[in-house]
């Protein structure tokens, strides 16, 4: 498998835009994340289907959102990393330790775990408003992969996938 192809990618960031997002959700980001997101600031992906080979079924990546870069007016917007961790973590619906960074057709998020740096798919509309938060929490996780490196590697074309 080649290397991914992205389209529809925002302005390219710098290292001074990685290491603002890094202090805005306080942690450092891997290598191989902030690489990925030097060359490709978010976008459609030419391979965007997950496939475990599990129970579960396939999920499609819609769209990697994008960096804000500096000077940016909407910067708080959702659809930059920075605002939607910012957003998603004041209101509750996603862990401090998670970066929404990609999300599927329903708007469910693609996120990186801060702590281990393991990928994993979070069903947001899975809020249980008679549980607690870390019970909600707890029910929306799919674990995807070990690393966004393995993530990467491992979106197939829907070609390769049985729907």
């Amino acid at each position: 498998m080649g290397v991914l192809q992205m389209s529809k990618s925002d302005p390219k960031v710098a290292n001074s835009d990685l290491e603002l997002l890094e202090n805005e959700i306080g942690h450092a980001l891997p290598e191989n994340f902030k690489d990925f997101y030097l060359s490709h600031n978010g976008g459609v992906p030419d391979r965007d289907w997950w496939d475990s080979g599990d129970e579960y079924e396939p999920v499609r990546v819609k769209k990697f959102k994008a960096v804000a870069a500096s000077g940016v007016l909407d910067a708080a917007e959702t659809r930059y990393l920075n605002g939607c961790f910012a957003v998603m973590v004041s209101k509750k619906v996603i862990p401090n330790t998670l970066l929404p960074f990609a999300i599927d057709d329903g708007g469910n998020f693609f996120c990186l775990d801060l702590t281990d740096g393991n990928i994993c798919f979070y069903a947001n509309d899975s809020f249980d408003s008679d549980s607690s938060y870390a019970a909600s929490h707890a029910k929306a996780y799919r674990w995807l992969a070990s690393s966004f490196d393995g993530f990467i590697k491992g979106l197939k074309d829907e070609s390769e996938i049985d729907l």
